[in-house]
């Protein structure tokens, strides 16, 4: 299996993206970008010596905290996505826990995950948004 990654400066909260994210939340939460898996550990440069204007750990909170931001704006949605995708919890077993069907599982975490997708975040809210897409259904 080829591990997907991805730069910071790639992100624009496709689907990929966002299971990649949700794969390394914690990492990414204490300001750490994920390594490259290729990445040979070479640290040196031919070129002189470069300042940055932000600390190393700014890109990856800002990143995590907008995908977070995005998920809570789902509510308990967002809260599948995270448990399915950062916890790796079984569809499955969320719907036993969660006392739901498997099917609503999937459809509310799908949801979600396309509500979260794009590069700027949508400007209705999630009932709203599923409404405009008629896939709206009481919970």
């Amino acid at each position: 299996m080829i591990e997907v990654w991805f730069s910071y400066g790639e992100i624009r909260y496709s689907k990929p993206q966002i299971l990649f994210l949700l794969a390394h939340m914690d990492l990414l939460e204490r300001g750490y970008w994920v390594p490259r898996h290729d990445d040979s550990g070479y640290l040196g440069s031919s070129k002189g010596r470069a300042y940055k204007h932000e600390g190393y750990f700014v890109k990856p909170i800002v990143i995590i905290a907008e995908l977070t931001a995005r998920l809570d704006a789902t509510g308990d949605d967002g809260k599948l996505v995270i448990e399915r995708y950062h916890l790796e919890v079984d569809e499955l077993d969320l719907a036993d826990k969660h006392r739901l069907d498997y099917l609503t599982v999937i459809s509310r975490i799908d949801k979600a995950i396309r509500y979260c997708s794009g590069e700027n975040r949508k400007r209705l809210s999630y009932t709203a948004w599923q409404i405009s897409r008629g896939i709206y259904q009481r919970q």
